[in-house]
């Protein structure tokens, strides 16, 4: 019963950072912020997330969960609590910078918690814990949509900041394993990083995020230009995404035991091919659908499933690892959008070389990381 209640409430934690990661997007329209402004205010989240990830791996091992854990929750509370009364600037661009970091520290500790919880089925619990992420990132946007046409953005805002208000108090209630690294050195707890695996898993997810985030960010301009689209009916591409990317979560939680995690990743990098191949062949407005539906099916499963494969390889120094490969991940992630647009520049479909070149990237990655664990240790 406690590892279920545990599990449940670190879901929670991370349908809270799917709802930070995509909310300022949302929120954007509503402040009254244009040109350079309005872009920084979209980037400081992915700063702040990006920076707290670099640091926050060890810092799990040493203290354990339940302290970084709240620590994330009440920034990202105080901070949605706080805006709404933020008139400035500068204000609402730490207000940002705030949040993005409490959601960095939720991204990693719920990872590695459902990662130590779950040793017998890392890789289903995993998925399922993405899919708490996807529900969370299509809450937020949802919830822009239709409440700011009765209620004004500070009260979204307040009530964006009762479910990690909520959560936390749980987090407080529940008794969390106690870390298993307190008394080790952070110079000692830091050599696993030099391990070959830990860097093939993080350059896979760097290839991964990479794409995901470059899709997401082009995939409606891919229909709008194509097919000569209103923006309405070219953003169904991202509503194929969302829910394909979910979906697949699910069936790769169901599916892994039989699969195993090295043929999931090599089926997976194949369907991102395959859906590249589908879009830039769509002439038609459900044949690109298709082919955005593909690729989020193949996208769904790799980001948890590495994840559950590190966690397997280094079950004691988790957080270190994944804060590591979270890191990388996320350096992907910023260079995926800008690559798609410096390829944009020769042919709008030439982005779709992103996902061409990600799925080759994970196949290599996935062999050279399955030949070393065999093969590497023992020479």
């Amino acid at each position: 019963m406690r590892r279920a209640a545990l599990l449940l409430t670190v879901n929670a934690c991370m349908f809270v950072f799917g709802v930070v990661l995509l909310l300022m997007g949302s929120l954007l329209p509503h402040l009254g912020v244009h040109g350079a402004r309005a872009g920084n205010l979209g980037s400081l989240p992915l700063m702040g997330i990006l920076a707290v990830t670099v640091v926050i791996g060890p810092a799990l091992d040493k203290f354990g969960a339940k302290p970084v854990l709240a620590l994330g929750l009440g920034l990202v509370a105080a901070a949605l609590a706080a805006m709404p009364s933020m008139s400035s600037y500068p204000l609402l661009a730490g207000a940002a910078l705030v949040y993005g970091v409490g959601g960095g520290i939720l991204n990693t500790a719920t990872n590695a918690v459902v990662s130590g919880l779950s040793a017998y089925g890392r890789g289903a619990a995993l998925n399922l814990l993405g899919f708490s992420f996807s529900l969370g990132a299509v809450s937020a946007p949802l919830l822009m949509s239709f409440a700011s046409r009765r209620f004004p953005p500070s009260a979204i805002l307040y009530l964006l900041a009762v479910p990690p208000a909520a959560v936390l108090l749980l987090i407080l209630a529940l008794p969390f394993p106690r870390p298993t690294n307190t008394a080790t050195p952070l110079r000692e707890l830091l050599l696993v990083l030099n391990h070959p695996l830990v860097w093939m898993t993080g350059l896979l997810l760097f290839f991964e995020s990479g794409n995901e985030n470059c899709m997401f960010v082009w995939a409606g301009n891919l229909m709008k230009g194509t097919l000569g689209l209103a923006v309405s009916r070219a953003d169904l591409a991202l509503v194929c995404l969302s829910v394909a990317l979910g979906a697949g979560r699910l069936l790769a939680a169901l599916g892994l035991k039989r699969l195993g995690s090295r043929q999931l990743l090599l089926l997976s990098a194949a369907m991102i091919l395959a859906g590249a191949a589908v879009v830039r062949a769509g002439a038609t407005f459900g044949g690109m659908l298709a082919g955005f539906a593909l690729l989020g099916l193949g996208m769904a499963a790799v980001f948890p499933t590495a994840l559950a494969v590190a966690g397997d390889r280094f079950p004691d120094q988790t957080g270190t690892v994944f804060g590591a490969i979270m890191t990388a991940a996320l350096v992907g992630g910023t260079a995926g959008p800008s690559a798609g647009g410096w390829l944009a520049g020769s042919g709008l479909m030439d982005v779709l070389l992103v996902p061409v070149v990600a799925g080759i990237g994970l196949i290599v990655c996935t062999l050279a990381a399955s030949h070393y664990a065999v093969h590497g240790a023992t020479k």
